[in-house]
């Protein structure tokens, strides 16, 4: 009963802090080690929890899936929904890069919870700052290059402790995209990292499939309530009270780890 409880909690922590802005790898990180988790089987656990998120964000977004596909077969839509892609494809290839290159070296340097929680507060700093952004242009007149800077943004999100989703929502308000468009292709830009991440770790499963289901179920529902959350919170300008949670978060975990 204990490990369920402790799976159905790993998994409801990956699913909220994935896409609320406080950076689910810190948690993970921090959480691994003050549960005493077993590292290899966490590696591939967090895999399939990366999955469970990537449907939730599949859900969530399905018209605006549904509506780029569907351009592509509209003479008037097409060239809107190919730009579309592109910028997408431009702002992804970043996180990839970094994933398949510096992921395993990365994870072996600044895998320490204490690196984790000092990151928080960089991640609390761009938030406050995000705050003060208030885009106005839509997603089809962004240009490539601040789809690049989008996407180097989120790979910077590799590092536990930075958040993805606030990176990436800082990084296309300050280009000047809305609320509403830059949340929206925060989420979009998710899909193949999120995608990717399982995947490529999936195989390495090593957790009993009960508890992999109990996870991956608490991942998906509580990724939906986060998805919901941030969309209504950035909409509203008021980033500012995850700010202050990641700094709440990162002191907390200092004084639980011994070092305050």
């Amino acid at each position: 009963m204990v490990d369920v409880l402790k799976y159905l909690f790993l998994g409801s922590l990956q699913g909220a802090t994935e896409f609320l802005p406080v950076s689910s790898s810190g948690h993970l990180t921090i959480f691994s080690s003050i549960l005493k988790l077993d590292s290899d089987n966490m590696t591939s656990l967090f895999a399939l929890l990366h999955l469970a998120t990537f449907f939730a964000v599949l859900l969530f977004t399905y018209r605006e899936i549904l509506q780029i596909i569907g351009g592509l077969f509209s003479r008037e839509e097409n060239r809107n929904s190919i730009r579309y892609i592109a910028l997408l494809i431009v702002a992804t290839i970043p996180a990839v890069v970094a994933g398949l290159f510096l992921e395993e070296r990365i994870s072996s340097i600044f895998s320490s919870p204490y690196f984790a929680a000092g990151m928080l507060f960089i991640t609390a700093f761009f938030l406050l700052l995000s705050d003060r952004f208030n885009g106005k242009f839509e997603i089809l007149k962004l240009g490539f290059m601040g789809a690049f800077l989008i996407g180097c943004l989120q790979a910077v999100a590799i590092l536990p402790g930075i958040s993805r989703s606030g990176m990436t929502i800082f990084g296309a308000l300050l280009i000047g995209l809305s609320r509403k468009d830059a949340v929206k292709f925060s989420f979009l830009m998710s899909l193949p990292v999120t995608l990717g991440a399982g995947i490529l770790e999936l195989g390495k499963l090593n957790v009993p499939m009960g508890y992999a289901i109990t996870a991956f179920l608490s991942a998906f529902f509580t990724g939906i309530i986060g998805l919901f959350l941030v969309k209504k919170f950035v909409i509203k300008g008021k980033l500012r009270g995850f700010a202050i949670y990641c700094i709440i978060f990162a002191v907390a975990s200092f004084i639980t780890l011994g070092v305050i």
